[in-house]
């Protein structure tokens, strides 16, 4: 994996979008948000992160729990159940 500014992406784009045939290429982005680099030839139609809107649907509830704070802290990976009401 590789991660670089959105200025070194412009500078060598060409670069970059061959380089991520091969491994992952990360933009970061200001210094909160990133993006990557990812050919058409490997998102597929049927990927279930494009497909499922019970999953796209789940996955936007959890991202309203945690920045809601509706989280619960695991301090002992061994006890998981135990923790969990």
């Amino acid at each position: 994996m590789i991660a670089i500014s959105t200025t070194e992406l412009r500078r060598n784009l060409r670069k970059y979008l061959n380089l991520a045939q091969k491994e992952r290429v990360i933009i970061q982005c200001g210094k909160s948000e990133t993006y990557e680099i990812i050919p058409a030839r490997k998102i597929s139609d049927h990927d279930d992160y494009f497909s499922s809107p019970e999953l796209l649907a789940a996955l936007k509830e959890a991202e309203e729990d945690i920045a809601g704070g509706r989280v619960r802290e695991v301090k002992d990976s061994k006890d998981l159940w135990e923790n969990i009401p």
